[in-house]
């Protein structure tokens, strides 16, 4: 069995090196590191000196929102790579190995997603912008991670093909602005809340230093700590996984 789950991995990255679209998403997030870590300064000072806005404040913030995109980008391979198993029956056939569904599953989305957690450090050490605190930035890589089998398994579920799954994959990009709602005022601030991601940023939030004035340690929380933060978008990311993957196994049958 573990030689087949081998087989079936090294598969995986075969196809995603073969494939231009799917070989680039990996690279994706660590190139937008880059990009941040030279445009955000001098973007900050142009705001600073002509509207006094000091963005350099919320480059913590920043980088622990970009933590969370290589989830977002091994994600959508693994979800292309699902979405083609199932279409051509490659799925329906490891369930009937001794792999079984559940081994098949294990090894598609289990490759990706501790590939995204080394992939969300990196992310971190680029951008730099600000003393890393490392216990925060692995819970947010492992958060961010976890994104891997919610778009994996959204696209098998509902896409009925690749062109309707970038379609979808669109779409599913809302997600990765969830975690700005920590910044909106009152109760639209509670528009974030379903969402995994909120409550990670959240977390992430509580231990930052040098904020602006006027912003609380974890903004619209009902309670206060970021371990508290983390562990509950630790569960909804449980609820969003195990719903995703009852509708994915109804697809299949």
């Amino acid at each position: 069995m573990a030689t087949r789950l081998g087989h079936l991995v090294t598969a995986d990255i075969r196809m995603v090196a073969r494939d231009p679209l799917l070989a680039i998403m990996p690279f994706a997030p660590l190139l937008a590191a880059v990009a941040m870590r030279l445009i955000l300064p001098p973007i900050a000072g142009f705001l600073l000196s002509h509207l006094g806005f000091g963005l350099m404040a919320w480059s913590g913030l920043i980088r622990g929102i970009l933590i969370l995109f290589p989830g977002m980008f091994y994600g959508m391979v693994a979800g292309f790579l699902l979405l083609d198993d199932r279409d051509d029956g490659i799925a329906a056939y490891w369930s009937v190995t001794p792999v079984r569904r559940s081994g098949y599953l294990l090894a598609r989305l289990g490759l990706f997603t501790l590939a995204a957690v080394p992939a969300g450090l990196a992310c971190a050490f680029i951008i730099g912008l600000g003393s890393l605190r490392w216990a925060d930035e692995l819970t947010m890589a492992v958060l961010g991670a976890l994104q891997v089998p919610i778009y994996a398994l959204f696209l098998a579920a509902f896409a009925a093909n690749k062109v309707e799954g970038l379609s979808i994959v669109k779409a599913l990009g809302i997600l990765n602005m969830a975690p700005l709602a920590v910044l909106l005022p009152g109760a639209m601030g509670r528009l974030g809340w379903p969402v995994p991601q909120y409550w990670a940023a959240a977390g992430f939030l509580s231990g930052l230093q040098g904020l602006p004035d006027g912003v609380p340690a974890v903004i619209h929380l009902p309670f206060q700590g970021s371990v508290l933060a983390y562990g509950l978008s630790g569960l909804l990311y449980a609820i969003w996984i195990a719903t995703l993957l009852r509708r994915y196994l109804r697809r299949l049958e």
